[in-house]
């Protein structure tokens, strides 16, 4: 397929994406940190909500990959079409091809907490938007690690990067969704920029020779944002 005719080299859709939910990751999104210690009845909250919802939450997540046809310090083109600005060209630096890609921990997680919120049980609420964040989070990587597959013998993924993150303005969903099919993962983008359902993760992935993305380094190091809890 030749570049810039504006079609994806490969659109993937995993529906469902088999996760098994991790208590230590929910307990990290509700504000303890690995090797801290939270209240008996915490931890027993996040078990027993784990095992409501199992079988109940239906995670998922779509990626297109496209040629990378243009890039500076300040700006990425993918197909000729769609070219994200800001530091993005800085942070996919190596990159020959890049996914958009877009996963979900779905509406039933979303519609669970504000029940829980309603019936004003805060905890409850807290800790079902706690496993939501984990199961996005978690499909994301599950969809980076199919892709990884895609890479050649002498190629490595960068790093993810998502608007609102990183110095790429959040505006920048609106460029990112004309390169998803959205619709088959049940995800739309709100006037806001906020996905539907909330518990949603968008992002690029850029793919290239392993030596020149290793001889990039982590953007991460070099991003001011120094309690951002994305960082790598």
């Amino acid at each position: 397929m030749l570049p810039g005719n504006g079609k994806p080299e490969l659109t993937v859709t995993l529906d469902p994406l088999e996760i098994e939910p991790d208590p230590g990751q929910v307990l990290r999104y509700l504000g303890y940190p690995a090797g801290a210690e939270a209240a008996k009845r915490i931890e027993d909250r996040v078990h027993r909500v784990i095992e409501e919802t199992r079988g109940r939450l239906h995670a998922r997540g779509t990626y297109s990959l496209y040629p990378v046809t243009a890039k500076d310090r300040h700006s990425l083109t993918l197909a000729g079409r769609a070219t994200f600005t800001g530091s993005i060209g800085d942070f996919l630096g190596g990159a020959r091809r890049a996914a958009a890609f877009l996963a979900t921990a779905g509406p039933e997680v979303v519609d669970l907490a504000e029940g829980a919120l309603r019936q004003r049980d805060t905890l409850g609420g807290m800790v079902y938007n706690a496993l939501g964040s984990h199961l996005a989070d978690a499909a994301s990587e599950g969809l980076i690690d199919h892709l990884r597959a895609q890479a050649g013998p002498d190629e490595s993924l960068t790093l993810c990067y998502s608007p609102g993150y990183c110095g790429i303005a959040l505006t920048q969903q609106l460029t990112l969704f004309t390169l998803l099919e959205a619709q088959r993962i049940g995800v739309e983008l709100l006037p806001a920029m906020i996905m539907k359902p909330v518990k949603s993760v968008s992002g690029l992935v850029g793919i290239g020779p392993r030596e020149a993305v290793t001889g990039y380094g982590n953007p991460c190091d070099r991003c001011p944002a120094v309690d951002c809890r994305m960082r790598r």
